[in-house]
């Protein structure tokens, strides 16, 4: 019988050690994550280092913020305000402005908080949408090798909208694209058509260009 017992105060005793280290280990990644968790972001990931905005028109710029909150931004000695709403949102609208920078976007929060864009450029700005054949890289166009080598212009900045499906409309990208200057490595897997058309136009209109690649092959 006292063996039993023995055994029994044993099996208690495991049993209390083993919740004990799930308690533990699950306080363990709470933490994890509670530490990993980004910050606020009060502009919209759009608005990031090396974007380019629609030279004259208004310039609409939008972001997250606590309920109620004012935020203030400033661009190229402009500045505009606007206040979220109750579900975070917030929007502003900038002048018009002609093509140039380079332009540090700020935003500062009533509470305090602030984030800041740099390397802003004011230019035109286009969509270019399609299946395979805007998809298509300019690696993979003839001469496409050599044009990817002398690829270096400052003035030209290229989004790719990641090719991600969902039952309705988003309010961001998953995951966050992010703007990059035309490079060697850089331009080589982007939209050929898109990058070739843009080139060709600077020639006339030479102003900052702003691509944003909506493409994905065999849709419908």
């Amino acid at each position: 019988m006292r063996r039993e017992q023995r055994r029994a105060v044993r099996r208690r005793r495991a049993a209390t050690a083993v919740r004990a280290c799930a308690a533990l280990v699950a306080a363990s990644l709470l933490t994890a994550a509670q530490g990993q968790q980004p910050a606020r972001q009060l502009l919209a990931p759009l608005f990031q280092d090396h974007a380019v905005l629609q030279r004259d028109q208004p310039i609409v710029v939008w972001g997250a913020a606590a309920s109620g909150e004012r935020v203030t931004l400033g661009l190229n000695g402009t500045q505009a305000t606007g206040t979220a709403d109750a579900a975070g949102r917030w929007t502003a609208t900038l002048p018009p402005m002609a093509a140039g920078g380079r332009y540090t976007l700020d935003a500062r929060a009533s509470s305090g908080t602030t984030q800041s864009a740099t390397d802003i450029l004011v230019g035109d700005v286009w969509l270019c949408s399609g299946q395979s054949n805007m998809e298509f890289g300019v690696a993979q166009s003839r001469g496409g090798a050599l044009a990817a080598a002398r690829a270096q212009n400052d003035r030209l900045r290229m989004l790719t909208v990641p090719r991600t499906a969902v039952p309705e409309p988003a309010e961001r990208f998953e995951p966050i694209p992010a703007w990059q200057i035309a490079t060697p490595q850089t331009v080589r897997t982007f939209s050929a058509a898109c990058y070739y058309y843009a080139l060709e136009l600077q020639q006339t209109v030479p102003v900052p260009m702003g691509l944003v690649n909506a493409s994905w092959g065999a849709s419908l």
